[in-house]
């Protein structure tokens, strides 16, 4: 569980500094003229965003692939999980999250001239750098895909053909696919139409604006809709669970007494 409050603390990071960046577009699009000159603020404030944002994918990737290996190989993870630390995942993922600076400053030789018009990060960045930060998110969340399918025919086998699926684990991989969900409806779509079809006009940043920003507030709200729920369902089947084995534990002692 400790990968998905790492996962939460970062939905929430990501969720302020978007809300920071679309209330800043907001105010830009209606005071244009008043504010020209703080234009690169919707660069100084999407970039962040876009570093915890790649740090987030990590995460969920690794979720993906814990839930995953743990469903097909339940001894060899318990053997082996504690031999990779999650703090150490954390910090690969924060790394990565950084490396996005790296790529646009180092490579692709960034100069920060953000169009008249451009009220969105994919527009305030230059061609080279849109295709790696579009191509790296759109792998990473097909990856993320492709495990999270496995995750799902494994689950079904589990609880529907061999039915052994304890309350405890059908929470932990219930969060693990919600998580999945949200990014690829809410991340994976967006990162795919931007690396697609941004070049054409209807698609394009300068036309519709921060799409990605506002899908990953959306999903970010609906996942914390959603895990709410599940956490508190999971809690009360615990709660219910152990209070019949108290009842059953009880009843086995009154015999006990019964018959001596």
């Amino acid at each position: 569980m400790a990968l998905f409050y790492y996962r939460f603390t970062l939905d929430v990071i990501l969720g302020a500094l978007v809300a920071a960046f679309l209330l800043f577009v907001v105010m830009y699009s209606y005071f244009s003229s008043q504010l020209s000159e703080y234009q690169n603020f919707i660069f100084y404030l999407s970039l962040p965003a876009s570093n915890v944002g790649a740090c987030r994918s990590i995460v969920t990737l690794c979720v993906a692939i814990e839930r995953m290996v743990a469903a097909y190989v339940p001894i060899f993870f318990h053997n082996y999980r504690q031999h990779c630390p999650t703090v150490v995942i954390l910090i690969l993922a924060v790394i990565f999250g950084l490396t996005e600076d790296v790529v646009l400053y180092g490579f692709c030789n960034f100069h920060l001239n953000i169009p008249k018009n451009c009220a969105a990060f994919g527009c305030a960045i230059n061609s080279c750098f849109l295709y790696y930060w579009t191509t790296h998110k759109s792998t990473i969340f097909a990856l993320t895909f492709i495990f999270s399918l496995l995750l799902c025919i494994k689950l079904f086998i589990i609880n529907n053909i061999m039915k052994t699926g304890g309350v405890e684990l059908s929470r932990v991989n219930r969060l693990a696919l919600i998580d999945a969900g949200m990014v690829c409806i809410f991340d994976f779509l967006p990162s795919f139409i931007a690396n697609q079809f941004s070049t054409t006009r209807f698609f394009s940043f300068q036309n519709i604006g921060p799409y990605g920003a506002v899908a990953k507030l959306i999903g970010c709200a609906i996942e914390a809709f959603l895990v709410y729920r599940t956490m508190r369902k999971g809690k009360g089947s615990s709660t219910v669970e152990n209070s019949k084995t108290i009842g059953r534990n009880s009843k086995k002692k009154i015999n006990e007494i019964r018959v001596n």
